[in-house]
């Protein structure tokens, strides 16, 4: 035998229930099925509503019950077939009566007490069981049981007791012995022994399938629901969140008791005590194999993560209560929990220091006024005399990491914090018991999604996804983006989810959390009504809580650099050319790393010296690997790099200067570049690179802009006057001219300087980079990079770079 349990949301139409007939009469083919029906959808709400308007005397209950009864009515004509339909439908007016007549009693008392309350509530299991018997009727012989006549409990009404001695043997002889078809049992209810109506709680569908199923001694107990099985988090919560194929009790009981709504955590224990394996099955999609959840769960073998799944509970007040007359004195935690219990509080955490100092306990928060009541009494003379202390920190969260996998295994724990750390997620209190089995924390309930996703990324999902906001689209970032989007087939084929969710000009942002379409993204941004506000796209980026964001900023823009803390402080980690952010006077720079640092992001800057070559990679990998720089000497500049390398004379310098910029090859000012700020900019970058604490008040700077020459462009001739003599001495002394930048002792400069034409500096071509690297290791013959120093495809690859380091360096 084996029972088939059905929710409400598997009945809630008429189409569902034939679903529901279709899944039983495809298990009584090999089984002899015992099916549990809860109440239509909604109905159990729309029931107690109805108590609670006739104990008020409001109106409405009348039209209520005749919305019921329609309903009922509506789908007994859907489904029973018509020599059969008068006589149900006369049974399902019987029930509504009944139901019209307890309310009736309600309203003349004023007074619904809880035995009142659970015979208006069984009519939503009594109806809907009466329906399917009669449905599946018309394929095999079905009978509508009643469950009050063989669950026997208490007289603890709405949330009754089972006597089991009774029920179990009642249970047989109405389901086994009797051989009448198959019973279509309503769940959720029983009866006391002199016949009074009982719920056993909400949700207790449930735990009936879970009582007829021990007392039968079925081989499988089904929970049919609307969903494949239990997932490893919420899915609202943690949109990745996926189906487990099996798990043990105890797993499936430490979830339930912390949230997860698939099962009701007492309908586990029958099943536990007679070792019945439960499965957790949809009936919207019957052919999911569904949870497994059994005593054996899976084999060590096959686990393939350490944790089985993550749960959450939300409303709960914690509740700490301190003082060092507690150090050392018997029986203190005694008094506390003695009084919470007495005061009818359930606790559903607890932690207490090793110090002895504080005992830290989480309550549901409606009862946190009723736990503060029975302390404040319990300890009132120790808190009249300021001895010991209670704390109150309400709208709190309970976020619980449940797997058998965990135990025994160092470090999940460290994985858990680490993950939540990283993300600025602060933990109120812990808790781990013995078992290792669950390791549950408290947070604000505020960052409640938040860590889910942040955990459940860590323990479960096999590939690093990656969220980046480009703001600037121009050359360098268009050409990042298409390089994103070329290589997206192969990051993923590495395990690397990489999407871009948002894009942002000067005038106009675009933001999709699911990630922008890189085929279609200018016309997104142009048709976009969202005008840029930097701040504004930090906050909104923050506010989805995302797992890993980072900010791509492929601007020269300084106040892109002024939000950069906004940016760190809503989660993202900061990669970008852009060299202003390493140029700050020093008391900013310091206080960004520091925030960078303390909210544990990483600040990725490869192509803000060299375009796409390794400058920055290289410096740390020499300083971590401990080597010592001691001088570091440099073609830095694109533009001056192709100006100096094609004046040798046969053309002016100024006729260079204009051709480079009819080229694109300079700054819309050229006076920019042959200031040699720029140079003087990656001089302070490479300086503090590799440890140095200066400012651009240490870089010596030599302007190639002739003092005292503002408008026109007159300054291009006094350039020739200016570089033709030194040109000339420099050839007379067989070398040539180069722009170059000089990092030594603790100081930099910025100028032109002689090489001779062997040297490595005298043999760049076109825009070319060249950086030597004098070190303790490299003392004698320098480390030597060159390669093109400028241009977007070069750059945006350095860019790229980065978001490829910081994808290695997010934790497994």
């Amino acid at each position: 035998m084996k029972v088939l349990k059905f929710g409400g949301s598997s009945l809630a139409t008429p189409d569902r229930i034939g679903a529901v007939g279709r899944i039983v009469l495809e298990a009584a083919r090999t089984d002899a099925p015992v099916v549990v029906v809860s109440a239509f959808q909604g109905v159990t709400n729309q029931l107690l509503d109805c108590a609670r308007m006739a104990e008020h005397g409001a109106r409405g209950r009348e039209q209520a019950c005749d919305r019921l009864a329609a309903r009922h009515l509506a789908a007994v004509d859907a489904l029973v077939e018509r020599r059969r339909r008068t006589r149900v439908r006369a049974d399902v007016g019987a029930l509504v009566g009944e139901l019209r007549d307890a309310l009736q009693g309600i309203y003349l008392l004023r007074h619904c007490p809880p035995r009142a309350l659970d015979v208006v509530a069984s009519f939503g299991e009594r109806l809907s069981a009466l329906i399917i018997a009669a449905y599946l009727g018309r394929f095999r012989r079905a009978w509508f049981a009643d469950a009050r006549n063989f669950v026997i409990t208490d007289d603890q009404f709405t949330n009754a007791n089972v006597i089991f001695s009774r029920t179990n043997r009642e249970t047989r002889r109405h389901l086994v012995k009797s051989r009448r078809g198959i019973p279509i049992v309503t769940g959720f209810i029983g009866s006391t022994v002199d016949g009074q109506t009982t719920t056993i709680g909400r949700n207790g569908s449930d735990y009936s399938a879970a009582i007829v199923g021990a007392a039968i001694g079925a081989s499988v107990i089904e929970i049919w629901t609307d969903v494949d099985g239990v997932l490893s988090a919420d899915p609202r919560a943690v949109p990745s969140a996926f189906v487990l194929p099996q798990m043990t009790y105890e797993e499936a009981m430490e979830l339930s008791y912390f949230g997860a709504k698939v099962l009701h955590s007492a309908a586990i224990a029958p099943a536990v005590a007679k070792n019945i394996p439960l499965v957790i099955k949809n009936s919207l999609n019957p052919e999911a194999p569904g949870t497994v959840i059994s005593r054996a769960g899976q084999a060590d073998g096959d686990r393939t993560h350490l944790a089985k799944g993550i749960s959450s509970v939300g409303g709960v007040t914690l509740l700490t209560l301190r003082g060092l007359s507690m150090v050392g004195v018997p029986g203190v935690a005694e008094r506390l929990f003695r009084a919470l219990a007495v005061g009818g509080v359930n606790v559903i955490l607890i932690s207490q220091a090793s110090s002895e100092h504080t005992i830290c306990f989480a309550v549901n928060s409606p009862d946190a006024a009723k736990a503060v009541d029975a302390i404040q009494r319990e300890f009132r003379f120790e808190l009249q005399h300021r001895l010991t202390l209670l704390d109150e920190k309400p709208d709190q969260a309970i976020v619980a990491v449940v797997g058998d996998g965990m135990k025994g295994r160092p470090g999940v724990a460290g994985d858990v914090f680490g993950a939540l750390g990283r993300h600025n997620i602060n933990i109120s209190a812990i808790a781990q018991g013995a078992s290792e089995r669950n390791i549950s924390c408290v947070i604000d309930a505020g960052q409640q999604r938040h860590a889910l996703n942040v955990i459940h990324q860590r323990f479960f999902e096999t590939r690093k996804s990656l969220a980046l906001v480009v703001v600037g689209v121009g050359n360098i970032g268009g050409a990042l983006l298409r390089q994103v989007h070329e290589q997206r087939t192969y990051l993923r084929g590495k395990g690397f989810d990489l999407k871009v969710i948002a894009v942002a000009n000067s005038r106009k942002f675009v933001l999709d959390a699911d990630g922008l379409n890189l085929e279609r993204w200018r016309p997104e941004l142009s048709s976009s009504r969202r005008k840029t506000d930097l701040r504004q796209l930090a906050r909104l980026v923050g506010q989805l809580k995302l797992t890993n964001a980072a900010l791509v900023d492929c601007t020269a823009n300084s106040a892109v650099v002024d939000v950069y803390p906004e940016f760190v402080e809503a989660g993202l980690h900061v990669i970008t050319p852009n060299k202003r952010a390493n140029v700050l006077p020093w008391p900013r720079y310091a206080a960004l790393l520091e925030l960078l640092e303390r909210r544990q992001k990483h600040f990725l800057y490869e192509a803000n010296v060299g375009a796409g070559l390794p400058v920055m990679s290289t410096i740390r990998d020499l300083i971590a690997s401990g080597d010592r720089v001691d001088r570091i000497e440099g073609v830095l500049s694109g533009t001056l790099s192709y100006l100096f390398n094609n004046f040798d004379g046969t053309t002016p310098f100024s006729a260079l200067v204009r051709q480079a910029h009819a080229n694109g090859l300079t700054e819309p000012d050229p006076r920019e570049d042959l200031s040699g700020e720029d140079v003087g900019r990656k001089l302070l970058i490479l300086a503090r690179q590799i440890g140095w604490t200066i400012d651009m008040r240490d870089i010596e700077v030599e302007s190639l802009v002739p003092a005292g020459k503002k408008g026109g462009d007159g300054w291009l001739n006094a350039l020739d006057g200016q570089l033709a003599p030194r040109l000339k001495r420099a050839r007379a002394r067989g070398a040539v001219l180069r722009y170059v930048g000089t990092l030594e002792r603790g100081r930099g400069r910025a100028g032109i300087k002689e090489f001779p034409r062997d040297h490595s500096f005298a043999t760049t071509r076109g825009s070319d980079n060249v950086i030597a690297f004098t070190t303790k290791r490299y003392a004698h013959t320098p480390l030597v990079l060159q390669g093109p120093g400028a241009g977007a495809d070069v750059t945006a690859m350095g860019v790229f770079s980065d978001v490829l380091k910081l994808l290695h360096y997010l934790p497994e």
